[in-house]
C-alpha cells in the first residue's frame, strides 16, 4: 500500500511542494507545484491573505499531479529565523569498549532547552576521547565518549504564525525543517569530505563549510540575486518580473558581441513604450553587483589552507555562465549541485532553485529507510584495530 509525504518549502521568492510515495520501501516523487510567495518577503508577511493563497497554489498543482489531498507536510524554512548549533554529549566509559548500549544511553541524555524555541536534533558524529572523529564507534576502546549533534532552533512566534498558516489550509505540520541541515548531511552521504557549498538564493546566501565530513562553518548573508533584479529596475526603469526575466534568460555573462536588447519602460498608466539597451550595458550591472557580493562571501569564508571543493546551487546560480564569470574573477573551477535527472521532478522545474527541497526530500527518505540495527553490522573486530593504529600514531 502506498504510503503519501509532502515537504513544503517557504521560500522568499517561491513556495515550493513536493508529494512523494513509498511502495516497498522505494520512494518515488509523484507531485510538484511551484508559485511565486505574494505577501511575503522573506523574513515579514505584508499581505497575509496574498501568502496564504500563494502557497495554496503550490499545493493543488502538487496534489492534481499526485491525485491526492495533502493531509499533513513537512515545512522546509530558508530564511533566518532558524539558528544552526552544536551541542556535545558526553559519556565516561573509563577504558571499556563501546558497545550499542553505550550510543543508547549517550543518545538519551537530555540538554536543557528554552520553551521559547523548537528544537530538532541530528547525530552529526562522534568523539572518542576527544581526538577521533566517527561515524561508527563501536568496538573502540575509549576513556570518553561523545555524541556531537546539530541543532536546529525556530522562534516559536514563527512557530506559531505558521501553524495559524496552515491550520487554515487544514494540514498538520509534521516538523520544521531546515536548509543547512538538509545539505549537509546529503553533501556528507556523497562522500563530499572538503567543500564549500554557496546556495545563491534570492535575499540570502547560505554559505556552508564541511571540513573531514564535519559541518565547520556555516552563514547567511543578505546579499542574495534579488539585489540584481533591483539595480534592472531602478536603472532602466522597467517592471521587477521582467528584470528577472533578464538577468536569467537573456544576459549571458560570456557574451562579447554587445548586441541590442529590447525592453519594455514601465510607466504608471501603461504605455506600450520600448527602448534598446546594449547587452553589454545590462551584463556590467549584473557584473558589478556579482563582484560586490562574492567578494564578501569569500571574506567571509575561515582562513584554511586545506583544498575545498567550491559547490555552486540556488537560484541566482542560474545566470548564463556563471561558471566562466567566477572561475575568471576568483581563480576557482565550481560545481553546480542540482537534484538527479531521475529523481521524478519535472525537467522545467529540475534546477538548483529546488536543490534544497530535493535534499530535505533525501534527508527525510534516507532515515526513514535505515534499519534499527544497522550498528550491528560494524566490524568491530577492524575498528579495535584501525583505532589502536591511530593512537600509537599520535
Amino acid at each position: 500500500m502506498d504510503s503519501y509525504k509532502t515537504i513544503i518549502e517557504i521560500g522568499s521568492f517561491s513556495i515550493k511542494t513536493i508529494i512523494y510515495s513509498e511502495l516497498n520501501k522505494e520512494f518515488s516523487i509523484i507531485g510538484t507545484g511551484k508559485t511565486r510567495s505574494r505577501g511575503y518577503t522573506g523574513q515579514e508577511i505584508e499581505n497575509f491573505d496574498d501568502f496564504i493563497e500563494s502557497i495554496k497554489n503550490s499545493i493543488v498543482q502538487a496534489e492534481k499531479q499526485a491525485n491526492y489531498i495533502i493531509k499533513d507536510a513537512y515545512i522546509l524554512i530558508t530564511n533566518q529565523s532558524v539558528k544552526i548549533k552544536k551541542t556535545q554529549k558526553d559519556l565516561m566509559l573509563n577504558g571499556t569498549i563501546i558497545e550499542k548500549n553505550d550510543l543508547r544511553k549517550i543518545s538519551n541524555i537530555k540538554i536543557d532547552k528554552s520553551k521559547n524555541y523548537h528544537y530538532s536534533f541530528y547525530n552529526s558524529h562522534y568523539k572518542v576521547d576527544d581526538k577521533l572523529i566517527t561515524d561508527n564507534p563501536i568496538g573502540l576502546n575509549c576513556n570518553k565518549l561523545s555524541l556531537v549533534s546539530l541543532v536546529s532552533i525556530i522562534d516559536m512566534k514563527q512557530v506559531n504564525l505558521l501553524k495559524n498558516i496552515f491550520q487554515k489550509l487544514h494540514i498538520k505540520i509534521l516538523n520544521y525543517l531546515d536548509s543547512t541541515i538538509c545539505y549537509y548531511f546529503y553533501l556528507k552521504n556523497k562522500r563530499k569530505s572538503n567543500v564549500v557549498l554557496i546556495d545563491y538564493g534570492f535575499n540570502y546566501i547560505n554559505i556552508i563549510v564541511i571540513k573531514n565530513k564535519v559541518l565547520h562553518f556555516q552563514k547567511k548573508i543578505a546579499q542574495g540575486s534579488k539585489k540584481i533584479s533591483n539595480d534592472l529596475v531602478n536603472i532602466h526603469n522597467i517592471s521587477f518580473d521582467f528584470a528577472e526575466k533578464l538577468k536569467i534568460s537573456s544576459i549571458d555573462l560570456s557574451d562579447t558581441r554587445n548586441s541590442i536588447v529590447e525592453i519594455p519602460i514601465w510607466e504608471e498608466f501603461g504605455n506600450n513604450n520600448k527602448k534598446n539597451v546594449g547587452h553589454d550595458n545590462l551584463k556590467e550591472i549584473i557584473i558589478d553587483r556579482l563582484d560586490e557580493t562574492f567578494e564578501l562571501v569569500l571574506k567571509s569564508l575561515p582562513n584554511d589552507k586545506s583544498f575545498y571543493t567550491y559547490v555552486f546551487t540556488g537560484g541566482g546560480a542560474k545566470i548564463k555562465n556563471f561558471y566562466n564569470y567566477f572561475r575568471t574573477k576568483f581563480g576557482y573551477d565550481i560545481q553546480f549541485l542540482e537534484p538527479p535527472k531521475s529523481c521524478g521532478i519535472p525537467k522545467v522545474l529540475n534546477d538548483g532553485s529546488i536543490m534544497s527541497l530535493y535534499s530535505c526530500f533525501w534527508l527525510l527518505t534516507n532515515n526513514s529507510s535505515e534499519k534499527n540495527d544497522f550498528i550491528q553490522k560494524i566490524d568491530s573486530f577492524s575498528n579495535k584495530i584501525w583505532y589502536k593504529r591511530f593512537v600509537d600514531l599520535l
